[in-house]
């Protein structure tokens, strides 16, 4: 599978670091992971990401074979907006975009290019496993797994013992 080829639009010398990190994190991404790649690879069209809190924004447009991350909003695409803090956790890979407009850290302004939205949500997503998110869980539901492990062995001795060879 071919992975695409992610630049900065501006160049590395002008880029801003809103622009820097989500260049940064997407070619980790499509290196790293391959349903990453192929949310890049297969989404078309254009994304802005915009901080609202100091007016930032970066498009995402999505091409066959690259990703190119430009300086500043393009008009009537879809937008992902949001506080810098809540942007910067998306752009680095600490918050899915799903959860955080599922939480209202962000906010979704619909426009040509929603599918370039979803490509852009899944492409800037890091699994779980990788900030220990996955560790925590396990911490959070340990107590009921023991339960439910614990019910399991008990009604596993109970049909045992009240099995069919067991009179």
């Amino acid at each position: 599978m071919r992975r695409p080829e992610v630049r900065l639009g501006a160049g590395d010398e002008d880029a801003s670091g809103l622009a820097c990190m989500v260049a940064s994190l997407l070619e980790d991404n499509v290196r790293d992971f391959r349903s990453r790649a192929a949310a890049a690879r297969y989404a078309r069209g254009d994304v802005v990401l915009r901080t609202s809190d100091n007016d930032m924004a970066v498009t995402l447009s999505f091409r066959p074979g690259q990703v190119v991350v430009e300086e500043g909003p393009r008009a009537g695409v879809t937008a992902v907006e949001g506080e810098w803090i809540h942007m910067a956790a998306l752009c680095s890979g600490q918050r899915s975009a799903l959860a955080a407009l599922a939480s209202g850290e962000l906010r979704l302004r619909r426009g040509r290019g929603l599918r370039a939205a979803a490509g852009a949500g899944l492409a800037l997503s890091i699994p779980p496993s990788f900030y220990g998110s996955e560790d925590r869980w396990w911490r959070r539901h340990r107590a009921g797994l023991a339960v439910a492990l614990l019910a399991a062995a008990v009604l596993a001795m109970v049909w045992r013992l009240d099995g069919p060879g067991s009179r």
